[in-house]
C-alpha cells in the first residue's frame, strides 16, 4: 500500500512538473514572438536606412568574442564590446566604391577616455602604424549655479552624458576627416578591435561617400515648406557660447575673458566664465553643440561673436551641423580669420549677403566640429614634402656629418645621384604648394613665404651644389621653420562669446566697444588690479580656515586644484582649505618660521632637506597610512623615508624611457636595442652614416640638484643598479661605489663619452625630430614635446623600456632610477588631523586621475603626467600600447634614497665624470678620490643632524 501511495504521489509530482514546463514554455514562446516583434519595430524605425547596415546580432559567432545583449537602453539584440573584444562581419558590396563607416554605439562607464579600436578589412589594418581610430563620449557641463572663489568663478564640473551615439569613423589623430574605405564588388570581412574602454555596439554602417548639395540647391528644396510659412520679423534668439548643450570631450569646458567689456557677461577684475573654447578646442573632430529656440517656421541667418587670435595669417574652420546634419556643402568648412579682437561672423557673408536658413518653429540644435577644411590637401602634401627633405637631410649629413667641413668639397652629386633630381622635383612641387595657400588665404601667408625660402634654397643647391655643406644649418633651420608652420596651422582654435539666428533684416550685433567704452574698461581694470590678489585662491569668506595649502603650479593647474577642492573636499569634509599659489618660497618661508600645513607638488630634494631638519610631520603614524603603500610602486615611498619614518606621499614619478625612429631603424635593418650590449653593436653602424645616440646628461646648478635628487640627472645609478650594486649600503651611512661592480658601472658609463664619442650636450627633440638622433634615453615627458610638436613624424617612433643588462635566466634587468613630486605636512600644522586628511583625499586615486585629466585639458598632450598611484595612472590619457610599455620600465625602478650630505653625491659623481671625459684622469682613481670626499660629507652630516648615535 505504502509502495503504491509513493507511486501515485512520484506520478502526481511528475504531471505537475509537465504542466509547469509547459505554462514556461508557452510564456516564452510568447516573450520570443514579443521581442521579434519589438526588434522588427526598432529595425525599421530606429536604425539607418541608407547604406549597408551590419547589426551586430549579425557578426560572424565564431570570430567574435563580444557579449550579446538581449536589451539595453531601448535597443534590442546588441553587443557589449569590451576591451580586448573582437567583432567581425561579411558583407557583400554590390557596387565598388569609396565607403565611410559609422558606428552605432552606447560608450560604458569607465575611466572617460575615447573608446579606441583597431579597424581590419579583409585581415588588413587601415592604419600602417597601428594608430588606434578613436569614438568620443559626450559631455556636458554640471547644472546649476557655479561656485565662486573670492568674487570670481570656478569653471563648472564636466559630466558625462550616457547616450546612443552614431559616429562617422575619422582617420587617426583627426587630421584626415572622415575615413573611405575603397571596397571592390564582392565579399569582405570588416573586423574591430577594442584597444580601450568598453561600449555597446548596435551596428556598423557602410555608406558611399556623396557629395553634398550646394546652397542653391538647398534653397530651392525649401522654397516649398518657406512659401507655407510666415516671415519672423525683426527677430533675433541668441545663447552664450559657454552655456553649451553638449561636447565632445571633457577638455571643451567654459573659459574667461577679461579684454572687452562687450563680452558677457562682463567684471573688470574678477574672472567670469564667459567664453568657450580657444586653445582647449583646436583639434580636428572636437565639436562643441547648442540649443536655440526659434519661435515660428521661417528663413533665419546663423551669426557668431568669435576671436582667432592664434593663427597668424590664415583661418580656422568649423563643420555646421543644423540638428544633427550638414545642409549643404558650403557649411562643410566654414572659416574663421585671423584678427587681433573680437569679431562678429554670420554665415555666408563672405558672399556678399548671409546664407538664410529654413528653421521650423521650436529647439533647434546647431552644432561646430573642428575641421581642417580646404587646408587638409594642402597639410597632407606639406608633410610629405617635409618627411622627404628631411630624408634629403639625413642622407646629406651620412656624407658630411652634421657639421662640416666648410674647406671640402663632398662632391654630394657624386655621392648622392638622385640629389638633384629630387631638389628639382621637390622645388616644383613646394613652389605649387606655396601658391595653392596663397589662394587659400588671400596673402602671402607664413606658410607659402616658409615654402618659398626653401624654394630658393633648394633652386641655389641646384645650381651650386658645392655649397650645400656650408649652408646645411640654414637649411635645417628653414625645415624646421615649416615644420613648426605646420604644427601651428593644423592647431584650429576658435573662441565664443555667444551665437545667435535673427531674421534676414535684423542689423548684426557689435563686435567691439566704442573707444571710449574701452577706456572706462582699462581704467577699473588698473584700478582693481591693486586690490585683487591673484595669487591667492582663497574663497575670502572670512571664516577661519582649518587648512592653509600651499602649490607651486602655475596659475591654470593651480585653478584645477581650487576647484576639486570645492567640488569634492569641502563638501565632503566640511573643512575650510586656505589655497594659495607660492612659487619656489617654501624652504624660505620654513626658514622664517612661516609656511602652509599642507604643500603640494614638493620636490623630492626640498620635502627631505625639510624632513631631516625636523620641519615635516612623519606620516605614517596617522590612521590609514598603512593602507596607502600597496597602491603604489614598491619603492615609491623610498626617497621620502627617513630614519625609520615616512615625510611624504608621493604624487608623481619620472624615469627614463628609450624613444627610437622606427622608420630609421627599419631603412637601416636595425631592431631596438633590448641590452647595452646591442646598443653598443648599432652604434657603429649609425656612426658611420653621422648618426648618434643620445644619452641623458643634465648640467644643472647646486640649487638644482639639492632640490632635484640624482635618479634621472644621468645614466650612472641605473648602470649602477643593473650591474647588481646601488648608491648607498643598508645603514645608509657611506656610499658603494669602492664595490667592483661600481666600478665597472662607471667605467661603462664614461666610455660612452670617451671610446664611443656619444654627445654629451645635445637637443634630443630637435635632433630626433630630424632623424639625426634616431635612438634616445630620456625621460618619458619627452613623449609629450614629440607628440605635441612633432607631428611631421607621428606614428614613426617608438616609447619603449630602456636597455639593460642579460641575466643567468634570459631576463634583461633594465633597473633605473626616478625624480618626481609629494605632498608634505608641516610640523608646524596646528591641526594636524585635518591636514591628514586633506593628504588623505589628495592622494585618492579618483583625484589623483581627475587632476591628471583636467591638467590635460588645460594644457594639452604638453601637460600629461604620470601619478604615482597606480590606479590614478591606469585612468590616465595614456593609450594601453603606452601603458604597457611605461609598465614593464616602471616595475624596475629603484628609487634613490635621500640622506643628509645626499647633495654631495650627485655633484662629486659628476666631478669624478668630468675629470675623467675632460682631463682623461684614470677612471679608478677619480671614481675612488671622489667617493672619499662624498664620503666624508655624509659622515659629517650624520654627525651634525645626530644620526647613527
Amino acid at each position: 500500500m505504502r509502495t503504491k501511495s509513493k507511486w501515485m504521489m512520484a506520478a502526481a509530482l511528475s504531471l505537475l512538473f509537465l504542466m509547469i514546463l509547459t505554462v514556461i514554455t508557452v510564456l516564452a514562446f510568447k516573450e520570443q514572438e514579443s521581442v521579434a516583434a519589438a526588434d522588427y519595430e526598432y529595425a525599421g524605425a530606429a536604425r539607418p536606412a541608407d547604406g549597408k547596415a551590419l547589426q551586430a546580432e549579425d557578426t560572424i559567432a565564431r570570430n567574435t568574442t563580444a557579449a550579446p545583449i538581449r536589451e539595453w537602453e531601448g535597443r534590442r539584440n546588441v553587443m557589449r564590446w569590451e576591451e580586448g573584444d573582437v567583432m567581425e562581419w561579411d558583407v557583400t558590396i554590390a557596387e565598388a566604391s569609396a565607403y565611410e563607416l559609422s558606428v552605432g554605439y552606447y560608450p560604458l562607464e569607465g575611466n572617460g577616455q575615447d573608446i579606441e579600436f583597431q579597424l581590419l578589412v579583409d585581415g588588413e589594418r587601415l592604419t600602417g602604424n597601428s594608430e588606434p581610430f578613436e569614438l568620443n563620449r559626450v559631455w556636458r557641463d554640471e547644472s546649476g549655479a557655479l561656485k565662486q572663489s573670492r568674487g570670481n568663478d570656478l569653471r563648472p564640473k564636466q559630466i558625462e552624458q550616457p547616450m546612443w551615439l552614431e559616429s562617422k569613423v575619422i582617420q587617426p589623430g583627426g587630421q584626415g576627416g572622415p575615413l573611405l574605405v575603397e571596397l571592390s564588388q564582392g565579399k569582405h570581412r570588416i573586423r574591430i578591435e577594442n584597444v580601450r574602454e568598453s561600449a555597446v555596439v548596435d551596428y556598423l554602417q557602410l555608406t558611399q561617400a556623396k557629395k553634398l548639395i550646394d546652397y542653391k540647391g538647398y534653397r530651392l528644396e525649401q522654397q516649398s515648406k518657406a512659401a507655407q510659412s510666415k516671415a519672423p520679423g525683426d527677430f533675433i534668439a541668441s545663447v552664450q557660447a559657454e552655456r553649451a548643450y553638449l561636447k565632445s570631450s571633457s577638455g571643451l569646458f567654459p573659459t574667461m575673458d577679461r579684454t572687452s567689456p562687450l563680452t558677457t557677461p562682463y567684471h573688470p577684475v574678477k574672472m567670469r566664465v564667459n567664453t568657450i573654447g580657444g586653445s582647449n578646442w583646436d583639434t580636428p573632430g572636437q565639436w562643441i553643440s547648442w540649443q536655440l529656440e526659434v519661435p515660428e517656421d521661417g528663413w533665419y541667418k546663423i551669426g557668431f561673436r568669435y576671436r582667432q587670435n592664434d593663427v597668424k595669417g590664415s583661418f580656422v574652420s568649423r563643420k555646421i551641423y543644423i540638428d544633427g546634419q550638414v545642409p549643404f556643402k558650403e557649411l562643410g568648412n566654414v572659416r574663421f580669420p585671423y584678427g587681433l579682437k573680437w569679431a562678429v561672423k554670420e554665415l555666408g557673408e563672405e558672399t556678399g549677403k548671409p546664407y538664410s536658413f529654413y528653421l521650423t518653429k521650436g529647439v533647434r540644435e546647431i552644432r561646430l566640429e573642428g575641421t581642417l577644411g580646404e587646408l587638409e590637401p594642402s597639410l597632407r602634401s606639406v608633410k610629405d614634402m617635409i618627411a622627404e627633405l628631411q630624408s634629403v637631410y639625413r642622407e646629406i649629413v651620412m656624407v658630411t656629418s652634421a657639421r662640416p667641413d666648410p674647406y671640402r668639397d663632398y662632391e654630394l652629386e657624386r655621392a648622392i645621384p638622385d640629389l638633384l633630381p629630387r631638389f628639382e622635383s621637390l622645388s616644383g612641387r613646394m613652389q605649387a604648394e606655396a601658391k595653392r595657400l596663397d589662394s587659400l588665404t588671400g596673402s602671402n601667408n607664413p606658410g607659402s613665404r616658409s615654402l618659398m625660402l626653401l624654394v630658393r634654397q633648394v633652386n641655389s643647391f641646384i645650381d651650386r651644389p658645392d655649397t650645400i655643406p656650408k649652408r646645411l644649418d640654414s637649411y635645417k633651420t628653414n625645415l624646421t621653420g615649416l615644420a613648426d608652420w605646420m604644427l601651428n596651422v593644423s592647431s584650429q582654435p576658435l573662441e565664443l562669446d555667444y551665437l545667435y539666428a535673427a531674421s534676414p533684416e535684423r542689423k548684426r550685433p557689435k563686435a567691439e566697444a566704442g573707444w571710449m567704452q574701452k577706456g572706462i574698461h582699462e581704467l577699473r581694470a588698473f584700478a582693481g588690479s591693486f586690490f585683487e590678489n591673484y595669487n591667492s585662491l582663497d574663497d575670502g569668506s572670512g571664516e577661519a580656515k582649518s587648512v592653509e595649502v600651499w602649490t607651486g603650479l602655475g596659475r591654470d593647474q593651480a585653478y584645477v586644484v581650487k576647484r576639486l577642492i570645492d567640488e569634492s573636499f569641502t563638501p565632503e569634509t566640511g573643512i575650510k582649505v586656505e589655497f594659495n599659489l607660492v612659487e619656489n618660497a617654501l624652504v624660505v618661508a620654513v626658514m622664517a618660521g612661516e609656511g602652509p600645513d599642507v604643500n603640494l607638488l614638493t620636490s623630492r630634494g626640498d620635502a627631505m632637506n625639510l624632513a631631516i631638519r625636523g620641519a615635516l610631520a612623519p606620516l605614517d603614524g596617522f590612521e590609514g597610512f598603512e593602507q596607502l603603500p600597496g597602491q603604489y610602486m614598491p619603492s615609491a615611498f623610498t626617497p621620502y623615508q627617513y630614519e625609520g619614518r615616512t615625510y611624504a606621499i608621493p604624487e608623481e614619478q619620472e624615469f627614463f624611457m628609450m624613444f627610437y625612429r622606427e622608420d630609421i631603424l627599419k631603412e637601416l635593418g636595425v631592431e631596438p636595442p633590448q641590452t647595452w650590449e646591442e646598443l653598443l653593436e648599432i652604434a657603429p653602424k649609425l656612426q658611420i652614416r653621422n648618426m648618434q645616440i643620445g644619452l641623458p646628461y643634465e648640467n644643472l646648478d647646486a640649487f638644482q640638484l639639492l632640490s632635484r635628487g640624482m635618479g634621472t640627472l644621468n645614466l650612472f645609478p641605473s648602470l649602477l643598479m643593473q650591474n647588481g650594486s646601488g648608491l648607498y649600503n643598508k645603514e645608509l651611512s657611506a656610499t658603494r661605489f669602492d664595490e667592483p661592480s661600481a666600478y665597472r658601472a662607471f667605467k661603462q658609463w664614461t666610455d660612452f663619452y670617451m671610446l664611443y664619442d656619444y654627445p654629451l650636450y645635445k637637443d634630443d627633440f630637435n635632433r630626433f625630430r630630424t632623424g639625426e638622433m634616431p635612438i634616445v634615453i630620456s625621460g618619458y615627458k619627452l613623449y609629450n614635446r614629440l607628440a605635441k610638436a612633432a607631428p611631421e613624424i607621428a606614428g614613426t617612433w617608438k616609447m619603449v623600456p630602456i636597455p639593460g643588462v642579460k641575466q643567468a635566466d634570459g631576463t634583461v634587468n633594465r633597473a633605473t632610477g626616478a625624480t618626481g613630486t609629494a605632498g608634505i605636512m608641516l610640523n608646524k600644522a596646528v591641526n594636524k588631523a585635518d591636514a591628514w586628511t586633506f593628504l588623505q583625499w589628495w592622494n585618492q586615486p579618483e583625484i589623483q586621475s581627475r587632476f591628471a585629466k583636467e591638467l590635460e585639458n588645460e594644457l594639452g598632450v604638453l601637460g600629461r603626467r604620470m601619478p604615482a598611484n597606480l590606479e590614478a595612472f591606469d585612468s590616465a590619457n595614456w593609450s594601453r600600447s603606452e601603458q604597457a610599455a611605461l609598465l614593464e620600465q616602471w616595475g624596475q625602478v629603484n628609487e634613490i634614497p635621500e640622506l643628509p650630505g645626499g647633495y654631495y653625491t650627485s655633484r662629486n659623481i659628476d666631478n669624478a665624470f668630468r675629470n675623467v671625459v675632460f682631463n682623461l684622469e684614470n677612471p679608478r682613481e677619480s671614481l675612488f678620490y671622489w667617493n672619499k670626499q662624498i664620503n666624508e660629507e655624509i659622515k659629517r652630516k650624520r654627525y651634525e643632524f645626530g644620526v647613527g648615535d
